[in-house]
């Protein structure tokens, strides 16, 4: 868990924990605890964890429930590219992927917290509602 905690993007520990500590936290581990120290011994070591709380969250995202939805719905489909992962939040995903400027067929575990703020930005502009039927709004 501690591990998962701190996990930087790219490995097989990062994921919707990682980044939603790391939103709102420092993190890193201070010590690790043997299991030998406990009574009776778990089956794994067990470590610290360090939460230095922020002022303000890490980044600035525009819609915070989006911003997380975005990162969960694409860890629902940890080994599916984006473009499959993402694609309940609108049948135009891969075209608003691009606009963000990333590569469609990347995985989620390869993306940075900056990265998923320019996706749930990218479908605020998109003018493509992710919680509708994703049919472009109408002006009136």
């Amino acid at each position: 868990m501690a591990e998962r905690i701190v996990a930087p993007p790219g490995g097989k520990d990062y994921g919707v924990l990682s980044l939603m500590v790391q939103y709102y936290a420092e993190t890193n581990i201070a010590f690790f605890i043997p299991k030998e120290a406990f009574k009776p011994p778990p089956k794994v070591d067990s470590a610290v964890v360090h939460l230095r709380i922020l002022a303000e969250p890490r980044i600035s995202v525009p819609d915070e429930k989006l911003f997380f939805r975005v990162i969960r719905t694409a860890f629902s489909q940890r080994r599916k590219t984006l473009s499959n992962s993402l694609k309940p939040l609108s049948e135009n995903i891969k075209d608003i992927l691009l606009i963000a400027g990333i590569d469609p067929r990347r995985r989620p575990e390869t993306l940075s917290m900056e990265e998923f703020a320019g996706i749930a930005e990218a479908l605020i502009h998109s003018k493509i509602s992710p919680q509708s039927s994703q049919r472009p709004q109408r002006k009136t």
